[in-house]
């Protein structure tokens, strides 16, 4: 569980993480995460999400919301059976907070972007 966020911090348990990163369905973290463009989200900023085949990505679109999906994303992630839910960081949070308490057989994976 992400103990709590923000901006330009996440702290989950005891650690704290300043660099954007993914928290996979084993809860592995993978800090510094970096996207090929920035603040567009692409399959290939996925690779090491997409082979442990979760049921949802919860993404964290910054404080401001400023990345995006590329176009077709949610839709190439649904023909592989993942939903695919973006939303600015804080309510990402939330939401993945809400979706591991509530169903902790899911495999869900959350990837979150710290700032703007």
């Amino acid at each position: 569980m992400i103990t709590s966020f923000s901006f330009g911090q996440m702290v989950i348990g005891a650690d704290k993480y300043s660099t954007d990163l993914i928290i996979l369905p084993d809860l592995t973290i993978l800090p510094n995460w970096r996207r090929k463009e920035g603040h567009v989200l692409e399959p290939a900023d996925l690779k090491s999400v997409l082979p442990l085949k979760p049921n949802l990505i919860i993404v964290g679109t910054g404080v401001n919301d400023r990345m995006k999906m590329a176009p077709g994303l949610a839709k190439e992630l649904s023909s592989m059976g993942i939903e695919l839910k973006a939303l600015a960081t804080e309510a990402a949070v939330i939401l993945f907070n809400t979706t591991m308490a509530q169903t902790p057989d899911k495999a869900v994976s959350g990837c979150f972007h710290l700032t703007c």
